[in-house]
């Protein structure tokens, strides 16, 4: 840059000469020319001044773009790392997306067929309950007319056991009266007077007498009858009891077996049918030690036909004729409940 100076200021200056050679030049003319070639240096030392500073200028710039070039191929390395990134997510997401649609289709169908056979099996429902309501109807209808027939045919044997108690009760005292042998004409099984003087005068409340007369195929049926009575299995029980009166009526146990006959029925709800039973027992064997339990089950049967005024008699006869029976302090009790 100097070289290109000089050569400059002696271009000038061999111009500057020019006219001194082409004709005689003054001391004034000398100073004025180097001055002027003192003002075109200073010009040219800023001007060298300038030009360095714009290189040094764009060498730095350069350096920052380079440096700023460099930062954004990283930005768009990194930006084109997310992209692909963005780009398969985005693939899988519209793979699930697919796959759900699939999924949401298959559940329509399914949910279309599911809620065709609930249509299917709600009409026919509905058609089951309607002809049920109809057939409840129906029973209903019966069973009204069934327990209208049932409270007065209970009525009726309530009244008619009633009245064979109280006759049964008047036979009884007639006979204690009486010094003479009568004979007492039961309702299903007929014993003379001197039958039942034979039976000694019971005053226990064990259900069978200590010696048996039974045989052996009528001990058997009574025990499994008994069993059965144990077991709750009171129909059951009640029908082997029935068959076992019928093939020994005049076996020492058949007055125990009309006994369990008439709780076999109390435990079914069949009060009515218990008193009959029941009367057979107080009728047929009034001084065997079954007849003041039979008269206190006779007594609760009423109670459950809601009769305490029937209720109270029968307990105050227990009282009164069978005084030394295990049933005498019960009756007490029974009475003192009723007549709260």
């Amino acid at each position: 840059m100097k070289k290109n100076r000089s050569c400059y200021h002696l271009s000038i200056l061999a111009a500057g000469l020019f006219p001194l050679l082409a004709g005689c030049v003054t001391d004034q003319d000398f100073r004025g020319l180097e001055l002027q070639v003192r003002s075109m240096d200073n010009r040219m030392v800023a001007l060298e001044n300038n030009v360095q500073e714009l290189q040094r200028g764009a060498g730095t710039s350069v350096e920052v773009m380079k440096k700023q070039q460099a930062g954004l191929s990283s930005n768009v390395d990194r930006l084109n790392t997310e992209l692909l990134q963005v780009k398969g997510q985005l693939d899988e997401s519209r793979h699930r997306y697919r796959n759900l649609q699939e999924e949401n289709q298959n559940l329509q169908e399914s949910l279309k067929g599911i809620q065709q056979q609930t249509e299917q099996k709600n009409v026919e429902l509905q058609e089951r309950i309607g002809s049920v309501e109809s057939s409840t109807s129906e029973i209903d209808s019966r069973l009204s007319t069934v327990n209208s027939n049932l409270v007065d045919m209970k009525e009726s044997q309530a009244q008619a056991a009633a009245r064979a108690a109280e006759q049964a009760r008047k036979k009884a005292d007639a006979a204690s009266r009486s010094s003479q042998p009568h004979e007492i004409t039961p309702e299903k099984t007929k014993k003379t007077a001197t039958e039942v003087k034979a039976q000694p005068r019971q005053e226990f409340s064990s259900p069978e007498p200590i010696k048996s007369k039974s045989s052996a195929t009528g001990q058997k049926m009574y025990d499994q009858a008994l069993d059965l009575f144990k077991a709750k299995k009171y129909k059951q029980a009640q029908d082997l009891f029935s068959e076992f009166i019928k093939k020994n009526p005049n076996d020492d146990l058949a007055v125990n077996a009309r006994f369990w006959v008439g709780d076999c029925l109390f435990n079914q709800n069949e009060f009515a049918l218990a008193i009959l039973e029941y009367q057979n027992v107080i009728a047929d064997f009034p001084n065997h030690a079954k007849a003041p339990a039979a008269l206190f089950k006779q007594g609760m049967a009423f109670e459950k036909l809601q009769d305490g005024d029937t209720a109270k008699i029968v307990y105050k006869k227990i009282i009164a004729e069978y005084p030394k029976s295990d049933q005498v302090e019960a009756s007490k009790k029974r009475l003192e409940e009723l007549s709260k």
